[in-house]
């Protein structure tokens, strides 16, 4: 007897009901309804608690903390939620860089574009300066006014991490990190991943919001504070090892990135 031809799975696929305009609009109005009913400590915003390596905030319009995930809470050393509230940027952060966070909600407000994975220095929760990937969105009410903002942190390091081992990108960021102290020369390290310059640029700008030059930039600049940190060496040997050209440049770029002078950034790391 002979056997059947095993079926091809049938492609499943929603076919929602067509709905009139009365009909979705009714539906509209049932799901404000059940909004509503939700508590706030039961928002959406719980779900970032599970995704490791992401933070989530939201701020009203004068500024002040209203939801965070429970990694902020973390990442600033706050025992939980409720104890971010009505907190700013200037709260948490030093004066520099809670101007340049705030900066970017103006602009928000003033009818400017969305901010998707900018890279944005902010401190983990030893205290240590860390490049974040930062996505910004306004809040809108139901009328349409803007009345906060809501945003999203990833750590750098997370992003690059999940690169596989043997993809182009990833060969350049391994270079990248073993020598970038040296001069390196941006058609070398294209041909090294496999790409042509404008390639790589565009690889880099989709994956971490900034060129080449600006990754080993930050890259430096991180590699500073660790020696700023944890040794006594001077200012121009700091910045020869670390691949600035001068003192002058590694302390223009530094006041420029993290807010601080390399000076001051040591006296406040050794308190």
């Amino acid at each position: 007897m002979r056997s059947s031809a095993p079926s091809t799975p049938a492609i499943w696929r929603a076919t929602p009901p067509s709905l009139s305009a009365p009909q979705r609009k009714r539906l509209v109005e049932k799901r404000d309804v059940w909004l509503n009913q939700i508590a706030p400590e039961f928002l959406f915003h719980r779900l970032f608690n599970a995704i490791p390596g992401v933070y989530f905030f939201a701020k009203n319009r004068d500024g002040e903390v209203m939801f965070v995930s429970r990694s902020m809470c973390e990442l600033y050393r706050l025992h939980d939620e409720a104890a971010f509230i009505g907190l700013t940027d200037f709260d948490l952060n030093p004066p520099d860089m809670a101007a340049s966070y705030v900066k970017d909600d103006e602009e928000l407000y003033a009818g400017g574009q969305e901010l998707f994975q900018r890279v944005e220095l902010w401190f983990d929760a030893q205290g240590i300066p860390a490049w974040c990937l930062v996505t910004k969105m306004p809040i809108q009410s139901r009328s349409g006014e803007t009345i906060g903002i809501m945003g999203v942190l990833q750590s750098y390091e997370d992003r690059a991490r999940s690169l596989p081992p043997l993809h182009g990108l990833s060969r350049a960021i391994t270079f990248v990190r073993e020598h970038f102290s040296e001069d390196i020369d941006m058609s070398a390290l294209a041909r090294l991943a496999g790409f042509s310059q404008r390639q790589l640029q565009r690889k880099f700008r989709s994956f971490f919001g900034v060129s080449p030059h600006e990754f080993i930039l930050k890259t430096r600049l991180l590699s500073a504070c660790q020696h700023l940190r944890e040794t006594d060496q001077s200012l121009a040997e700091i910045s020869h090892v670390c691949g600035f050209p001068d003192q002058s440049a590694f302390s223009r770029h530094f006041r420029a990135h993290i807010g601080l002078t390399p000076r001051q950034y040591r006296v406040s790391a050794q308190r």
